[in-house]
């Protein structure tokens, strides 16, 4: 049976992923022009293939992370199944950006031991806040997918309906 995680409403969760995105936006174009940008040299093609294979197993494993939700209990009440499958959701996106932000981070560490400037940043930082946004953000896709999984039990998580 499925485990109410969190306690969140779509409305929260939509503000939380914007916010996220918003930071991490921020956060990383402050560091890419405190490192100088793209004066320095560009990497070695072994950091660019790196830096964008790390994106890609974040994305990789962030779009997996609905396949952990357990079924509801069909014999709780409608509105009971309903906010445990909000709050389900609410937990997936939290684990689904940390997943995201993993390669970014790593960006940021690489720019910060090498003398690459703002290069890894630039690298993985764009790619990294494109799937990080269709990760995290509480789009169709996302939300019909956990609802799949809370459902198979024969409950009715009705989590689409609480998006819309």
């Amino acid at each position: 049976m499925a485990q109410n995680e969190y306690d969140a409403t779509p409305r929260e969760l939509r503000n939380f992923a914007l916010l996220q995105i918003v930071l991490t936006a921020g956060f990383l174009a402050v560091l890419f022009w405190m490192l100088g940008g793209t004066d320095a040299d560009r990497p070695h093609w072994a950091v660019w293939v790196g830096l964008l294979a790390a994106v890609a197993v974040g994305g990789f494993l962030a779009d997996r992370v609905w396949l952990s939700a357990e079924p509801l209990d069909p014999a709780l009440d409608e509105e009971e199944n309903r906010t445990i499958a909000v709050g389900v959701f609410a937990a997936q996106t939290v684990r689904k950006l940390l997943l995201c932000e993993a390669p970014m981070i790593l960006a940021v560490i690489v720019a910060f031991v090498t003398d690459t400037g703002g290069w890894p940043i630039a690298i993985a930082g764009l790619p990294g806040l494109i799937v990080m946004s269709f990760e995290i953000w509480p789009s169709l896709r996302n939300v019909s997918m956990t609802e799949t999984m809370l459902n198979a039990g024969g409950a009715q998580s009705d989590l689409i309906d609480s998006f819309v």
